[in-house]
Protein backbone atom coordinates (compact mmCIF):
# COMPACT_ATOMS: atom_id res chain seq x y z
CA UNK A 1 0.00 0.00 0.00
CA UNK A 2 1.40 3.41 -0.98
CA UNK A 3 1.95 6.06 1.62
CA UNK A 4 0.19 9.38 1.14
CA UNK A 5 3.52 11.24 0.82
CA UNK A 6 4.52 9.05 -2.16
CA UNK A 7 1.24 9.81 -3.93
CA UNK A 8 1.64 13.53 -3.28
CA UNK A 9 5.18 13.49 -4.65
CA UNK A 10 4.02 11.82 -7.88
CA UNK A 11 1.44 14.57 -8.34
CA UNK A 12 4.34 17.01 -8.63
CA UNK A 13 5.35 15.59 -12.03
CA UNK A 14 4.78 18.32 -14.59
CA UNK A 15 4.44 21.09 -11.99
CA UNK A 16 6.17 24.30 -13.09
CA UNK A 17 7.84 27.20 -11.33
CA UNK A 18 10.35 29.96 -12.11
CA UNK A 19 13.88 29.65 -10.78
CA UNK A 20 14.57 32.40 -8.23
CA UNK A 21 18.30 32.56 -9.11
CA UNK A 22 20.99 30.98 -11.29
CA UNK A 23 21.79 28.16 -8.87
CA UNK A 24 21.43 24.56 -10.06
CA UNK A 25 20.01 23.44 -6.70
CA UNK A 26 17.49 24.93 -4.33
CA UNK A 27 14.30 24.52 -2.36
CA UNK A 28 10.73 25.02 -3.59
CA UNK A 29 7.42 24.80 -1.74
CA UNK A 30 4.46 22.84 -3.13
CA UNK A 31 1.28 22.12 -1.15
CA UNK A 32 2.89 23.55 1.98
CA UNK A 33 5.85 21.12 1.80
CA UNK A 34 9.42 22.17 1.02
CA UNK A 35 11.28 20.09 -1.58
CA UNK A 36 14.91 20.19 -2.68
CA UNK A 37 15.38 20.37 -6.44
CA UNK A 38 18.21 19.99 -8.96
CA UNK A 39 18.20 21.59 -12.39
CA UNK A 40 19.13 19.52 -15.44
CA UNK A 41 20.85 21.83 -17.89
CA UNK A 42 21.65 25.49 -17.53
CA UNK A 43 20.01 27.51 -14.76
CA UNK A 44 19.23 31.21 -14.98
CA UNK A 45 17.04 33.49 -12.87
CA UNK A 46 13.41 33.51 -13.99
CA UNK A 47 13.74 30.36 -16.13
CA UNK A 48 10.46 28.42 -16.14
CA UNK A 49 11.17 24.80 -15.19
CA UNK A 50 9.01 21.69 -14.83
CA UNK A 51 9.35 18.74 -12.47
CA UNK A 52 10.45 15.75 -14.59
CA UNK A 53 11.37 13.19 -11.92
CA UNK A 54 10.75 12.65 -8.22
CA UNK A 55 13.44 10.95 -6.13
CA UNK A 56 13.52 10.38 -2.37
CA UNK A 57 16.19 13.10 -2.04
CA UNK A 58 15.11 15.80 -4.51
CA UNK A 59 13.01 16.79 -7.52
CA UNK A 60 14.67 16.77 -10.94
CA UNK A 61 13.63 19.81 -12.98
CA UNK A 62 14.49 21.07 -16.46
CA UNK A 63 13.44 23.96 -18.66
CA UNK A 64 9.70 23.68 -19.28
CA UNK A 65 10.04 23.86 -23.08
CA UNK A 66 12.63 21.07 -23.36
CA UNK A 67 11.59 17.61 -24.46
CA UNK A 68 12.77 14.50 -22.66
CA UNK A 69 15.63 12.51 -24.14
CA UNK A 70 15.08 8.77 -24.55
Amino acid sequence: MKQMSEELDQRLLGATFALPNGQTTGVIRFYGIYYHYRVQGQAQPGLKVAVRQVTPEYLVVRAAGQKLDY
